[in-house]
């Protein structure tokens, strides 16, 4: 994503409240804002039903849920900062109308003309303007430090390069990104589209690239060649080794190795909670893996594996045995970096980045690579936005004195399994924990992390509502609590979804779409509703398929 560039000396930082932000003048004047603008509806009642925690259940309505995309993206004053830059990756499936793959010759030519058509568009939404696309904010526009170019590379063949201005304070003037591409690391049997976002100081700015790439990619292929936002391909035979799409964040701009490492640790903690959230690849050969249960209209489908990405992709991502399992690190020097190669046992740097989580990246970032492609850009920008958060919370830590507890390998990659077979509705199964260790370094973490001792955690989705009470102060504190990019995940595990019974994921959705054509006496192919729902949310990137009130506990709310 980087090539190293011309050094430069570090900016100065004024503070406001608990946020750094530059005094480059291409960044925008940020303000921690208080939470106003909300409003509590009517209570609902959740006392019977045990997938609940929280008490005094309300709808809940925020001004932010009103406005449109143009009108958030124009809006500047109100664009919401990101205390680390953020970075996606988002893997796309390529296919005919049948869910079949170009052959390689073909995908070749396709791909070499596609790239140079994507440069000649994204030059007119950038400079000129297309009725297609929503006006850029010249905010964006100054951080484009050259036009879009074609790059020849030797892995992925043609490239689009955005050259993009880095915040103030960092080693590089400029970061040259990659964004629209084939996947480098996919097989020779065909190709995946990898978008990538360049690293961005602000939510809307994120999402701004995000949706732009998406519709581009769509404009510029051929018309019977389809882009979907799916983990897998539902209407695959069988499985193909690197064939598989992920969403990738990879975060960077920290003050130091120690907090990179914390960073690292307190995502690590989470996650089981993170996969829970953004399994969505229940569907292979066009089938799930089981009949779909729906109980009391909660889709329950206990044997229906949620993520099948995670299911057969062991080889790119982490173990699931506690000896292997990503290590617990308080630094990012040589040594820590011996020491993780040792435990997930692996030659090289470059090998261990194949890895749920890495600190070793060779962007100089944090990645994070479990989750899978999301149907809607507003889930993946609400992903992105709860990884920022738990980085956040660890350099609050750290200023405090305190180090990111530790959950242990044992709990945190037996926990993984669940929460990729069965998401939301997997057991939550805590292994050689000791809560009084956890409180001494933050009584918080081992509160929420295991529950109450009188109501621990029994589900996975209680444990990410926890996470959602243990990340609360810091959500209020950036204001991304009401924003529309972390409604889909509100409403995933406490919302009122208009068809089915939190807790739901996009997975869960894939399945409903399945029954549904299976009820109605249809061919129950949910292709074609992925190839349309992937182009509609990126066109609106604060839509997403979770439709519905989303409903709070206090606990969330005050």
């Amino acid at each position: 994503m980087a090539k190293d560039k011309k050094k430069k000396k570090k900016g100065k930082k004024k503070k406001k409240g608990n946020i750094e932000y530059s005094t480059s003048s291409s960044t925008l004047d940020y303000a921690t804002t208080e939470v106003s603008g909300i409003s509590a509806g009517n209570a609902i009642d959740r006392s019977n039903d045990n997938l609940f925690i929280g008490t005094d259940y309300r709808e809940v309505f925020s001004w932010q849920y009103e406005r449109t995309w143009p009108e958030i993206l124009g809006d500047l004053s109100r664009w919401h900062y990101m205390p680390f830059s953020l970075g996606l990756e988002l893997e796309l499936i390529l296919a005919y109308n049948d869910g079949s793959y170009p052959d390689g010759a073909e995908m070749v030519h396709i791909m070499k003309e596609s790239i140079r058509d994507a440069i000649k568009i994204m030059d007119q939404i950038l400079y000129e303007g297309r009725s297609d696309f929503p006006p850029v904010p010249q905010y964006i526009v100054q951080k484009v430090l050259a036009r879009p170019y074609f790059r020849e590379d030797k892995e992925k063949g043609g490239v689009m390069v955005i050259r993009y201005k880095l915040p103030d304070g960092q080693t590089q003037d400029y970061v040259d990104v990659d964004s629209f591409a084939r996947d480098g690391n996919a097989t020779a049997v065909t190709y995946i589209l990898e978008l990538v976002s360049p690293p961005c100081e602000y939510v809307e700015e994120l999402a701004f690239w995000a949706s732009t790439l998406f519709q581009l990619a769509k404009i510029i292929l051929p018309k019977d060649v389809h882009i979907i936002a799916s983990g897998i391909n539902p209407a695959a035979k069988e499985y193909m080794r690197g064939l598989t799409q992920a969403t990738h964040v990879h975060i960077g701009g920290f003050s130091s190795d120690t907090e990179k490492a914390q960073v690292y640790s307190m995502i690590r903690n989470f996650i089981p909670h993170l996969i829970a959230l953004s399994v969505n690849s229940p569907i292979f050969n066009n089938n799930p893996t089981d009949v779909i249960k729906i109980i009391n209209n909660r889709i329950t489908a206990p044997n229906c594996i949620r993520s099948l990405r995670l299911h057969y992709n062991s080889s790119m991502l982490s173990s699931n045995e506690p000896q292997t399992f990503l290590p617990y690190l308080t630094n990012t020097d040589q040594d820590s970096a011996n020491y993780f190669l040792q435990t997930i046992q692996k030659a090289s740097l470059e090998d261990g980045r194949m890895q749920d989580l890495t600190p070793f990246s060779r962007h100089v970032t944090v990645e994070f690579r479990p989750m899978d492609a999301q149907l809607s850009i507003c889930r993946n920008i609400g992903l992105a936005l709860l990884v920022q958060t738990l980085a956040y919370k660890a350099r609050k830590l750290l200023q405090r004195g305190t180090w990111v507890p530790d959950a242990g390998s044992a709990t945190i990659s037996g926990n993984r399994k669940g929460a990729y077979e069965r998401g939301l509705i997997s057991l939550f199964r805590p292994s050689n924990i000791d809560r009084a260790t956890l409180a001494q370094y933050d009584p918080d973490f081992a509160e929420q992390y295991l529950g109450p001792e009188n109501q621990p955690n029994r589900y996975m989705t209680h444990a990410v509502q926890r996470m959602f009470f243990y990340l609360k102060p810091e959500l209020i504190e950036l204001d991304y609590l009401y924003t529309p990019f972390l409604k889909p995940l509100l409403m995933s595990v406490f919302g009122e979804i208009s068809y089915a019974l939190a807790p739901m994921t996009e997975a869960d959705y894939q399945l409903s779409l399945y029954d549904y054509k299976i009820k109605e006496g249809l061919i129950p192919d949910v292709l074609h509703d992925l190839i349309y729902f992937t182009l509609e949310y990126s066109k609106d990137p604060i839509s997403h398929p979770l439709t519905g009130n989303l409903t709070l506990p206090k606990e969330m709310r005050e």
